[in-house]
């Protein structure tokens, strides 16, 4: 479960991305990712064991990225570089849980239309990364 062990690598990756000169809007859209991610497999974990959740998945996300992010609320209001009032880690994750789940949706629908066969071995797993690597290294390149 997502809590005071994401919090840690959210830290962990802050100062490390910069000390590497990344730009936190990166690394928020792979905390977003992550975030979404680990929300997901504990729903299904949940409905597996037959066990009813309040508002759903929905409940679930919200109760992941507060845990994520509530502990970096004095660093994210007054140290955290922002963009249009935002902090850029924030925006990150919320942009990279929106790639994460389009890229999931599309790649759902290509499989779909080949007879639900994929085209290559762990297709599922390369194209939401590959769509995560390019919206990085486009971030780094052109906008940071």
């Amino acid at each position: 479960m997502c809590g005071p062990l994401c919090t840690f690598g959210i830290v962990g990756g802050l100062s490390l991305s910069k000390l590497l000169g990344i730009n936190d809007l990166t690394l928020g859209i792979w905390v977003g990712a992550l975030i979404l991610s680990d929300s997901l497999l504990f729903f299904r974990f949940l409905s597996q064991k037959k066990v009813k959740v309040f508002g759903g998945f929905a409940t679930i996300l919200g109760l992941f990225y507060i845990l994520s992010f509530a502990p970096l609320y004095k660093y994210l209001i007054w140290q955290s570089p922002k963009i249009c009032g935002m902090p850029r880690v924030i925006l990150g994750s919320l942009v990279g849980m929106f790639i994460l789940f389009f890229s999931d949706w599309v790649n759902h629908k290509i499989i779909a239309k080949h007879n639900n066969k994929v085209y290559f071995y762990y297709q599922k797993a390369i194209v939401p990364l590959l769509a995560l690597v390019l919206v990085s290294v486009i971030i780094e390149v052109f906008i940071c």
